[in-house]
């Protein structure tokens, strides 16, 4: 029997390829398993330009893999915000406010986004403005109605165009309060088997509804058996290879393995263990459907119970936890693993 929690964006996706790039979806509708979040891959060439839109349902955190891009947004009360984001770095856009990515480097770039729906919709401005009356939309500019006719004759989207002039690469890193660079946080986990890198609400403010993990586990390594009780967990592997165990309240026991282009999700609450399998890091995307995700982890867990305890649950002697690592306070990420 398959797994429930895996999904593979190679598979199990909608796509959407134009002349300035490509999009790949994967919701709820080709992949039952992700509830409450979405996930997409965004790959635009050279000059490519996802265009300006908004999500009527969803927030949206996205992840800059590589390239560099410009990006556009405007939200209530006419503020109006363009700045740069670089790989590594993370933009976060409201539920509603219009923006757009445009690629600004010399070769193609790369993003992953994450949707705190599992059904995200999307109005594109193309198709929107094309969809209201001429003299409505003259009315709105002050202008004749001529220049609106060719427009109203669009039916299809643009969706991801492509410029005919290339904007200048050369552009410096802009800061905006919309943006994190995730890569240059000092790593608020770091042990001897990796280190995480968050923006969270407590460093990146304007987050209310998601929270992303750069999660590296180093080779042998392993994120420790864990559970997180306010927020899904929705993983995403960048690069090498992960072995998954989640154990959901119905008994079952699900392992599975990941690759770069695959990832997983794991409803709020429900036991599970990372391990990196490769003779290479471990690079994980984690996202969560809360700001402030919590965590309770197995060592701190265990650690918390008196001996005694231990030795009735699992019907041994309690003498044999007497030489465990005893901690208060979860691992995290542990060396040792495969």
């Amino acid at each position: 029997m398959g797994t429930t929690h895996k999904f593979d964006l190679s598979k199990n996706r909608i796509e959407r390829v134009c002349e300035g790039g490509s999009r790949i979806l994967a919701n709820h509708k080709v992949c039952p398993a992700l509830q409450n979040m979405a996930l997409s891959t965004i790959d635009l060439k050279k000059g490519g330009i996802r265009e300006p839109h908004w999500h009527p349902n969803a927030s949206e955190l996205t992840y800059c893999l590589e390239g560099k891009a410009l990006i556009t947004l405007f939200s209530p009360g006419n503020n109006h915000d363009t700045f740069t984001l670089d790989a590594g770095e993370v933009v976060y856009f409201p539920k509603g406010y219009i923006h757009h990515i445009e690629n600004i480097s010399e070769g193609d770039s790369h993003f992953l986004l994450c949707y705190d729906h599992d059904s995200p919709q999307d109005l594109n401005l193309s198709s929107s403005v094309s969809s209201m009356p001429i003299h409505a939309l003259a009315a709105t500019f002050g202008v004749k109605k001529d220049i609106f006719e060719t427009i109203k004759g669009k039916e299809a989207d643009a969706f991801i165009s492509t410029r005919k002039s290339i904007a200048k690469p050369d552009l410096p890193s802009i800061p905006n309060r919309h943006k994190i660079n995730l890569e240059k946080v000092s790593p608020q986990i770091a042990t001897p088997g990796g280190v995480a890198r968050i923006a969270s609400h407590d460093n990146f403010p304007l987050l209310n509804s998601l929270a992303l993990f750069s999660l590296r586990i180093f080779e042998r390594a392993v994120r420790e058996p864990h559970w997180h009780p306010n927020a899904t967990e929705l993983n995403y592997v960048i690069k090498g290879k992960a072995r998954l165990t989640i154990f959901s309240p119905e008994g079952k026991a699900d392992t599975f393995e990941l690759t770069p282009d695959q990832g997983s999700i794991i409803p709020a609450g429900y036991f599970h263990y990372i391990e990196n399998i490769a003779a290479e890091e471990l690079h994980m995307a984690v996202f969560f459907n809360h700001p402030s995700p919590s965590d309770i982890g197995l060592s701190g867990a265990l650690s918390a119970y008196s001996k005694e305890v231990l030795g009735s649950l699992f019907s041994l002697d309690p003498t044999l936890f007497e030489n465990w690592a005893e901690t208060q306070e979860d691992r995290m990420i542990v060396k040792g693993g495969g």
